[in-house]
């Protein structure tokens, strides 16, 4: 433990170190030269600590490594930063472009989108993904023990890339356009991908597309021209992941290097292929899956996927499936005080103040009162359920029967939003996309959690 404490502690002198040096170098001297510092400081680093828990090594391996590459990019490029975008470069945002707050027009709006992306439209993608990636997740744990752990490994594996790189990545890549930042989704539509170079080039993993062309396609390109620096990335590539996936799992070594070695060769060779149309998807993701297994091979899969899905599958086995019950209803109650804060924003959001006076006096005073009842049956819904925890949960029939008429109630919201409401209806902006889009998931939540308490009570 004492080992382990001083590894983890040198990992962060290094990184606070690297994190005041990029900071404070470009400002005196701009020495690029000493941009080679926070990787080679990383590198032996990891030399030092092979014999460490697995665990660790991937955390520095990964994350750690990730951002002692930052330093070195500011480095080269010189960039000096605000000290927000600094903050939010070297702790929340994991490209490796600077971050620079883009500069609003006369009557510009920020919530349109830095750069004028579909901000709205990125995190409601990243937000549908992460919800396919979450249930599969909780499927395999649920499954763990009656699918085996070579099926385990693969499930697993594909639902973290699902949550994490499809959609918690482009939640995050929406809130930082929201903020005013013009950065690109860290993973852009892959699936659109038409051919191996758009895949790798602009489409997955962006981060790495950032570093190679500020760190290594310039002097590559200079020594071994556009093809050779194109191969030299990948290996780059391969030889970054062999650190990140084979280092970590103590095994395995050369199968990630093979993998973008291959990719290097496809890429460079598909340009004189020609391909017709029809075939440019499948050739794309034949050959982006079917190596896969040299990328993630069994050593690794094994040794962290396995065990994080067997901790997932013990802890929710752990607790009786009444606890659980017992959790969800807390957290239902909860859930309708969220949506009455969303409620109080619709006055200042829709411009009531403006648009309510277009109306008679009785038909703005109707809309009052309807929303002041509607607000206080929402909040009598909440009431009910935390005040009423016990009867739920003993399933007393005017609980059952109050909790069918909230399930019918968000039911009814829900069915009115998807077959009333038009999207022209709503006010546009990215904002808006987002807000309704949590709403909805809120909704959502809503019906298939009491749906849930009264399927319990209808089983037992």
């Amino acid at each position: 433990m004492y080992t382990v404490a001083v590894e983890a502690g040198s990992w962060l002198l290094i990184w606070v170190g690297a994190y005041v040096a990029a900071f404070l170098l470009p400002l005196a001297l701009q020495l690029k030269q000493l941009a080679f510092l926070p990787p080679i400081a990383g590198l032996v680093l990891l030399a030092l600590q092979m014999n460490q828990p697995s665990w660790l090594k991937l955390l520095c391996a990964s994350l750690v490594f990730l951002y002692l590459m930052k330093s070195a990019v500011l480095l080269v490029s010189g960039a000096k930063l605000p000290i927000g975008s600094y903050l939010l470069y070297f702790t929340v945002w994991p490209g490796m472009e600077p971050l620079r707050r883009r500069s609003l027009g006369v009557g510009e709006s920020r919530s349109r989108g830095a750069g004028g992306g579909d901000a709205g439209g990125i995190f409601l993608r990243g937000l549908l993904w992460a919800y396919v990636g979450g249930g599969l997740g909780l499927l395999t744990a649920l499954q763990f023990d009656r699918l085996g752990t070579f099926i385990v490994s693969w499930l697993g594996l594909a639902a973290i890339l699902l949550l994490v790189h499809f959609g918690f990545s482009g939640m995050l890549s929406s809130m930082m356009q929201l903020a005013g930042y013009p950065v690109k989704p860290l993973f852009d539509r892959p699936f659109a991908s038409r051919s191996l170079r758009e895949f790798w080039t602009k489409r997955w993993n962006r981060p790495f597309v950032e570093m190679d062309r500020i760190l290594f396609m310039d002097p590559l390109r200079k020594r071994f021209g556009m093809r050779g620096a194109v191969f030299g990335v990948f290996l780059i590539s391969g030889l970054l992941h062999e650190m990140a996936i084979s280092y970590p799992a103590g095994a395995g070594w050369g199968m990630p290097l093979a993998y973008f070695a291959l990719q290097g060769v496809l890429t460079l060779a598909e340009g004189k292929l020609k391909l017709p149309k029809v075939f440019e998807r499948p050739w794309t993701w034949f050959w982006i899956l079917a190596p896969l297994p040299l990328l993630f091979h069994d050593a690794f899969r094994f040794t962290f996927i396995v065990p994080l899905f067997d901790w997932i599958h013990r802890m929710i086995t752990a607790q009786s499936l009444e606890r659980w019950i017992d959790l969800l209803l807390w957290a239902l109650g909860i859930g309708h005080f969220l949506v009455l804060i969303a409620s109080f924003q619709v006055p200042f959001r829709l411009h009531w103040r403006e648009e309510l006076p277009k109306l008679s006096s009785f038909n703005r005073k109707l809309v009052w009162t309807l929303g002041s009842f509607t607000t206080m049956t929402i909040a009598a819904f909440g009431t009910f359920t935390l005040v009423m925890h016990q009867e739920l949960m003993r399933g007393d029939r005017a609980a059952l029967a109050v909790a069918c008429y909230i399930v019918l109630f968000w039911c009814v919201r829900l069915g009115t939003d998807i077959f009333y409401y038009k999207h022209a209806d709503w006010p546009e902006g990215p904002q808006f996309v987002v807000g309704h889009a949590l709403l909805n998931s809120l909704f959502a939540f809503l019906v298939f959690g009491y749906g849930g308490v009264l399927a319990w009570h209808w089983m037992t």
